[in-house]
Order: C-alpha cells, then structure tokens, then sequence
C-alpha cells in the first residue's frame, strides 16, 4: 500500500500472517489508505463475523459461495462511490482555498502598499548605492507579492461564472491565439497546433473564465517542455454527448503520484504561475458542470481533458 494506491482492496479475513480484520484496521488508521473501499469476501458468515468487519472499517461484507455478477456489481457502486467522495473533498478543499485566500489577500494588501511606498520614497531619496539598492530589493519583492495577490484576487473574480450558450471553438480559438503570443514573447521554439471539430453542440459555457481555464493549462504545458517541443490543443466528441476539450504536450511529464496532486491547492507553492492556475482551472470547470483528467507519463509527456456538456 505504501507503494501504491488501489482504488479498491478486496481481501479474504483467513491470512497467512495478518488476517483481514488487522489488515483492515492498519489501513483505516492511516491517512493515505482511510478512504480506499475494501470488501471482505470470505467463508466466515457468522453475524458477528460480519459485525465485526463492518465495525472496522469494511465497506461491504460478501460471503463465500459468492456470485462474481454480484461482486463486479457491489465493486462498480463502491467504485463510483469513492469517485463522488473524492469530488466531494476538493470541492471542500476548493471552498477552503476560497476562504482562505480572502484572509491572505485582506491582512497582506495595506501593510504591503505601505512597505512598497516607503521602500520608492527611499530609493527616490537615497544617494548611497549601497542603500540604494536594498530599497530596489524590496521593491522587487513588494511587486512580487503584489502579483499573487493579483492571482488571488483573479480566484475570487472566478468563483461564479455567467454561462451563456455558445461555440467552444471560439473559446479554444482565443486562448490558443493568446498562448502563441505568449511563447512568443518568452522567445521559446514551441509548435502550438489546433484542431478544432466541425460544428460542435452549444454548450454553456462563460467565455472569460473558460478562457482562463484553458489558458492555465497550456501555460502549464510550456512550462513542461525543455527546450523545443509542441503542444496540441483539440475539441472532440467525447462519451455521453459531452466535447472534449484536449491539451496534449511533449513535455516531461508526471509521475501517478504528481498527477493526484496536481489540482490540490494546498501541495502547490507556486501561487504566481500554474500550480494556482491549476487549481483555478478546476474550480472553473467545476463551475461548468464538467470534468477534467489528466493522463501522463515521466519523459513522455501530459494530455489534460476538460470535458463539457450540451447546453439544455
């Protein structure tokens, strides 16, 4: 378990060196296992036998003969159970954030203003080089922070979105537009390609904020790639009459533990580029009643998909 993270464990109660009762109580006192579902699916069918599993953590309780239609069907519920309490958690650690930035941005913004305006009186002032230039440092530094709290102040603009029916295309087109402009002003060799399908269902969708969403996560793909490299941007149909909005990079790629914190807010410590911008990118596509997942691979690269659905 400490190797790797099953999304469900299903385990027998007689074991050679630790039954399932132990077991199960080592993985629900743990953090990183707490939440995954286990089955117990044994012979033992006393009542108290199943008390007793339930009582330490068990999420269902089959007993042997058992029918493998019923175990494929309680796995798929307790599968797509875990799915909604995982949503339901960086919804809260999403609601937090919100929370917690306003404070941040509240108690940081006057102090600051009087640090920066102090610090440009100095430097205007001051004819000692030396004295000079620590004034520029914590100018320097003033603006900084000046700019997360500009991306704060970009999170709380984004936590309701106006939809509007409309064309996604026009939305992947703009951004994509933008991205180029933005490799350009980096001066970095990166082919940016478009593939849009034709006349796409409206969705609903709020222009500016999408923008955003995309944007972020492009941003992220050029910070990504080492040197040259490429990235895709594409619009497809996708399951459920949903569009998929897809960025594929050739970048360096995650690992599966990176990829299960890349939208957490509290791992990232880059509130000025794309680890906030990744957060806000979720918290903008939550917005929309969508999803989004990422694929990826160490030194192969990353596709993130955001996907929507019609417009009713």
């Amino acid at each position: 378990m400490t190797t790797f993270h099953p999304d469900l464990v299903i385990m027998d109660v007689m074991m050679p060196q630790m039954d399932g009762y132990e077991t199960l109580r080592h993985l629900k006192s743990r953090e990183e296992t707490r939440y995954i579902p286990v089955i117990m699916l044994t012979g033992r069918a006393e009542v108290e036998d199943k008390v007793l599993g339930f009582e330490v953590g068990a999420e269902d309780y089959i007993n042997k003969p058992y029918s493998l239609q019923e175990v494929a069907a309680r796995v798929k519920s307790l599968l797509r159970m875990r799915a909604l309490q995982t949503k339901l958690r960086d919804t809260e650690k999403v609601a937090a954030l919100g929370e917690m930035v306003d404070g941040i941005a509240h108690e940081i913004r006057n102090p600051l203003t009087a640090i920066g305006g102090i610090a440009r009186r100095l430097y205007e002032h001051e004819t000692d080089p030396q004295h000079r230039e620590y004034a520029q440092w914590i100018i320097r530094s003033v603006e900084r922070l000046e700019r997360m709290l500009g991306r704060i102040d970009e999170y709380k603009r984004i936590l309701v979105s106006t939809l509007v029916r409309g064309d996604i295309n026009r939305v992947v087109e703009d951004t994509a537009r933008e991205i180029k402009e933005y490799i350009d002003g980096l001066g970095r060799k990166i082919d940016v390609k478009v593939r849009l399908m034709p006349d796409p269902p409206p969705v609903s969708y709020d222009h500016g904020n999408m923008k955003t969403a995309i944007f972020n996560v492009l941003q992220n793909s050029v910070e990504a790639i080492e040197g040259e490299g490429a990235i895709t941007v594409e619009t497809a149909p996708a399951p459920d009459n949903a569009i998929a909005i897809r960025v594929t990079d050739t970048g360096v790629g995650m690992t599966r533990e990176e990829i299960r914190k890349i939208f957490n807010p509290f791992q990232s410590t880059k509130f000025e580029g794309a680890g906030l911008g990744l957060t806000i990118t979720y918290r903008i596509v939550q917005d929309h009643g969508g999803e989004i997942d990422v694929e990826s691979e160490k030194g192969k690269g990353t596709t993130v998909t955001i996907r929507l659905h019609p417009a009713r």
